[in-house]
């Protein structure tokens, strides 16, 4: 038969292990494709090095009807001893895996060949000979290209390696093949005949290897213009055709080669398919894997449930309202014992109490599960989901085919505490999650221009026109595709290409088996632990469990406010949530509250708070209450909110056309919102379970399932509708229509009210942390934002607003972050982030604070014995003013210079030490009293503070000093107002600025700004966009 299997075959997913980061321009889903067109059966990819993505490649083969077959084209290295020297010989040599036993032996040797610690890992993922030698009968071998030890030895003479790898092959001659390959370079010619030659000796049979790089001709010249745009180079690369061979085309290509006997090469092409024949396949197991903590979980679940009752006051509740507690708690536990959860709600509770301990508060709840009374009582989520009306069917049902997934929002600065401890779980084996970085369209543009030599303009003309397209994506003017039609038929072709690899930022897989052998690990440089081979959507296809381990700024900003100001952790249990005042503070600005920081939301909740707002929705829902008003808003802000939000904003209700549609949407004023609403809809309207309900949901979600239970709905509906509002089917037909249109809108956003209620109490609590507790609140959210400059000066500016000082650095006040000082009712800015300070200066010098110094020269000397403060550290502290209880800054400048002039040397005799202290000190008294001048002053605080501080009462508003100028466009102007310490950032005519010129610092008298319509190129046109913009128009320079 004219058939034969590819099993040397490389993809893009080589190009992260190889080191020259090009290897490949085909994705492996378009060989599947070519394989399938030439009527292939069985197809094997053998990256480099690695394993990536074999789950997806394995069901993408069989899903076109081919069989899979498990390789990798490994490195071998001599030795991995790292005392020895490492080598970087990195050898080429196929393994295939021959059975399911083969699969984890060769994943399990893949992740120990990326160890970075042992010496495995150098330059390339590498395994030993020993290990080789050390392979069992469950894994073929081939003996790979020019770059095997075969050929390298046999080239170098070396008879010792030579031998030792002869004597292994063929004590393995039952498993293992000789590769020859068609290529032209001479060198390959001459392996094939001694492969030739050695397969007649040993009996060991050949086998035709194609070592395919690229699909075509095109993927070959785009494979060797993403070389040279590398740097890279194999040498001799004419001489080798990487491309796809059908049977035909591999026949022909041995014959022009005509290295060995006719007979010889057809029968190598034709053991590939006895290769082939060789592998069993092999099903993945898809059963759900969740971690076990506990040999007997449902006891230990019924004991921590019964626990959080305790601690969650259930068991105070009044007699008519525990019932409703108990009758929901034992409906989830039948659930999460139905569904086989209890050990992941375990292993999550195991999380939180340690959390707890360590003192790690995490968010409020985030996502479905808030939908869980159990959550709650476990002290998973703080959101008792009865008293907030949360649905548990959203997080969990017994017709669910996906796992239990839970997300939790962490303070950033202790969220890598949390996952080195679910690392080191017992029981539990951990990873972080493969990414994959691709070339993206500018950065194809580049890269190309670089190989073809396009003068860097041009290049950075086309680069920078590229745009986001809605539905597109990135997208380049159609003239640069015309002018450049070479350049963007590599760039089509190198666009998406994989060239790295990365792990997930946040989430994090957790499982009961080991990982290195079930899915293989591999590191990145940047990864603390291991990664996955296999990318999300394969760990979710295998029903792996995934831990997101998320940081959320503003839990962090709650958590440290509440410390500072010394009351009790603020939850939605104990919050006053009517505070009037609070609610008001929000309309006033949104600095600092969760979600609603940008202008457009805050523009947005000034509209849906207003007085007149409320008002007209207090008439119809007296009992509405602000939180669930937010929560709505929160939906309404989103791109998908656009149909009601200027309504829902002004307290218009809408008409759904019958009062039971309107009743059940009337919380959200006649909008359909949250996904649950939906489920509400088709428990109450059509007859399904809860269980159902959310199957619709999640099918309604994907695009999919209505058709299957359109008459389901159907029915339910109008039966109901019949029943208990006597209308007919024709009017019930109507209205279903109408509202079915409504809930597929509804469904393109997928807001849930499980999650927006938590989020509207965080960024309600950081409200009432605000108005009640601002000291406090905004000290934490400047150490927080503290490397932001931005939101920096945004709240300085608030603080401003609402009469609150924050001062600069000052001895015996500021410690290494921000910090209040209740006495005074002021913030004092911290020392640790000062460029070129530390959190350790700060905390010593703060501490030797206390003590009486009678002169600078005293400090100082104290300073230099006691602390780890350095001379530089010193003088920007006092270039800075911190010191200025002992005089002017320059004058202490000077001081220090005499310092270190005279007691630099530690070392010196005390006498000497006392007697040279005194000069200084007569120096001290000496000194005229004097501050650093104005240009000198900001120049320091640019320099370290990252920003401008010192404002001089006595200077003209008019007067600015200039501390930016950026010309790469326009030239743009930065100046401080030396009065008021306003910025502003104009624009300024080149020509203007020739004629009467200025530099950064200096200082100038603006005595004209105007403004002027803003334009913006789109599509190499110039367009008004509708805005202005302000210019610098005339200016005296004064020094």
């Amino acid at each position: 038969m004219n058939n034969y299997v590819t099993y040397h075959l490389h993809s893009d997913l080589s190009n992260p292990t190889v080191s020259t980061g090009a290897d490949s321009t085909t994705k492996y889903k378009q060989y599947l494709d070519k394989a399938v067109e030439l009527g292939m059966t069985s197809i094997a990819f053998s990256e480099h090095g690695n394993i990536f993505n074999w789950v997806q490649k394995k069901q993408e083969t069989e899903k076109r009807g081919l069989k899979y077959i498990h390789a990798n084209e490994i490195y071998l290295t001599e030795h991995i001893d790292k005392e020895k020297g490492l080598i970087r010989d990195n050898y080429h040599f196929m393994l295939i895996a021959r059975n399911l036993n083969g699969v984890k032996e060769l994943n399990a040797l893949t992740s120990k060949s990326f160890n970075r610690e042992d010496g495995h890992f150098y330059y390339n993922p590498r395994l030993s000979f020993n290990e080789l030698f050390s392979t069992s009968d469950n894994l073929l071998m081939t003996s790979a290209c020019l770059a095997s030890p075969l050929w390298r030895a046999i080239k170098r003479e070396n008879k010792q390696v030579l031998q030792s790898l002869q004597d292994f092959f063929e004590k393995n001659k039952h498993r293992m093949f000789l590769e020859i390959q068609y290529h032209l370079h001479p060198e390959q010619v001459e392996f094939n005949k001694w492969l030739y030659q050695f397969s007649k000796e040993a009996q060991i049979p050949l086998i035709a290897g194609t070592d395919t790089h690229s699909l075509n001709k095109e993927h070959q010249a785009a494979r060797k213009i993403l070389m040279m745009a590398k740097g890279a180079t194999y040498g001799d690369e004419d001489l080798f055709d990487l491309t796809f061979k059908s049977y035909n085309e591999l026949v022909q290509m041995f014959k022009s080669q005509n290295a060995i006997p006719e007979d010889a090469y057809l029968e190598a092409i034709y053991n590939t398919n006895i290769m082939a024949n060789m592998v069993e396949q092999f099903s993945l197991d898809s059963k759900p894997k969740y971690p076990k903590l506990y040999d007997n979980p449902i006891k230990v679940f019924k004991e921590k449930i019964e626990s959080g009752i305790k601690s969650r006051n259930v068991n105070c509740l009044s007699k008519e309202v525990r019932p409703k507690y108990i009758e929901r708690i034992k409906d989830e536990f039948a659930v999460y014992k139905k569904t086989d959860t209890i050990d992941y709600m375990l292993l999550q509770t195991n999380i939180i109490d340690w959390c707890k301990n360590k003192g790690i508060y995490q968010g409020y709840g985030r996502g479905s599960v808030n939908g869980s009374l159990i959550a709650y009582l476990l002290g998973i989520t703080e959101m008792d989901s009865i008293k907030h009306n949360l649905n548990f069917f959203r997080f969990l049902n017994p017709e669910r085919v996906t796992l239990a997934d839970i997300d939790i929002d962490f303070p950033p600065s202790r969220r890598q505490e949390v996952i080195d401890y679910v690392a080191n779980l017992r029981k539990i084996h951990f990873s972080e999650i493969i990414t994959y970085n691709t070339i993206a369209l500018k950065g194809a543009i580049r890269e190309v221009g670089r190989a073809l030599k396009i003068p860097l303009f041009e290049v950075d003309e086309i680069a920078k026109s590229v745009y986001k397209d809605d539905e597109k994506g990135d997208v380049v003017n159609q003239k640069y595709r015309d002018k450049y039609a070479e350049l963007f038929s590599y760039v089509d072709l190198l666009n998406g290409v994989v060239i790295s690899i990365g792990s997930h930022p946040s989430g994090f897989l957790v499982s009961p088996i080991t990982l290195d052998d079930n899915i293989g690990l591999c590191y990145t440089k940047e990864s603390k632990y291991a990664v996955s081979q296999i990318n999300m959507k394969e760990l979710e296809s295998l029903n792996f469990v995934k831990l997101d381990i998320l940081g959320l700024a503003n839990i962090e900003i709650i958590n440290d406010t509440c410390e500072l100001a010394g009351i009790e952790r603020l939850t939605p249990d104990n919050i006053n949530e009517n505070d009037i005042d609070v609610w008001s503070a929000l309309t006033d600005s949104t600095l600092g509250i969760f979600q609603w920081e940008s202008e457009t939301a805050y523009n947005y909740i000034k509209k849906l708070l207003d007085k007149e707002t409320i008002k007209k929705i207090k008439v119809k829902l007296p009992n509405y209450k602000l939180i669930d008003l937010l929560s709505v808003g929160n939906g309404a802000i989103r791109p998908s909110g656009a149909s009601y939000r200027d309504n829902l904003a002004q307290g218009i209700f809408k008409d759904n056309g019958h009062e039971g549609l309107n009743e059940l949407l009337y919380d959200t004023l006649g909008y359909l919102v949250y996904q649950e609403q939906i489920m509400r809809f088709l428990t109450q309207f059509c007859n399904f379970s809860d269980a159902q309900s959310d199957s619709v949901r999640r099918g309604l979600a994907k695009k999919v399932g209505t058709e299957q239970y359109l008459g389901d709905i159907q029915n339910g509906f109008f039966n109901f509708m019949k029943s208990k509002y006597e209308i007919d089917q024709d009017r019930a037909s109507e209205l279903l229509s109408s509202f079915l249109d409504v809930i597929r809108d509804a469904s393109d956003y997928g807001f849930s009210v499980n999650h927006s209620q938590p989020y509207s109490y965080t960024g309600y609590i950081c409200g009432y942390l605000r108005y009640h507790y601002p000291l406090e609140f905004l000290t934490v959210m400047l150490n927080i934002n503290n490397d932001d400059k931005e939101k920096t000066a945004k709240i300085f500016e608030y603080a401003k607003q609402k009469g609150i000082q924050v001062k600069s650095i000052r001895f015996g006040r500021s410690r290494a972050n921000y910090s209040v000082n209740q006495e005074e009712k002021v913030i004092y800015k911290g020392v640790g982030s000062i460029s070129f300070l530390s959190s350790i200066v700060a905390e010593e010098l703060f501490k030797i604070s206390t003590e009486n110094y009678n002169s600078f020269a005293d400090l100082l000397f104290h300073i230099h014995l006691n602390t780890s403060a350095n001379f530089k550290q010193v003088r920007i502290l006092t270039s800075l003013g911190y010191f200025d209880m002992f005089g002017k800054n320059k004058k202490l400048l000077a001081i220090v210079d005499e310092y270190e002039n005279r007691l630099k040397n530690k070392n010196l005799k005390e006498e000497t030490k006392q007697k040279r202290l005194q000069l200084i000190r007569e120096f001290e008294s000496s000194e005229e009293d004097i501050s650093l001048g104005v240009k000198e002053q900001i120049k320091a605080e640019i320099d370290y503070y990252g920003y401008e501080v010192t404002t001089f009462e006595k200077s003209p508003l008019s007067v600015f000093i200039i501390t930016e100028i950026n010309t790469k466009y326009a030239p743009k102007i930065r100046l401080y107002n030396l009065k008021s310490g306003e910025v502003l950032v104009l624009k300024c005519n080149k020509n203007d600025m020739k004629k009467n010129l200025f530099g950064e610092l200096s200082i100038i008298q603006v005595k004209m700004i105007l403004e002027r319509a803003k334009r913006r190129k789109v599509n190499n046109e110039w367009i008004d966009t509708g805005e202005k913009e302000k210019y610098l128009s005339d200016w005296t320079v004064l020094r």
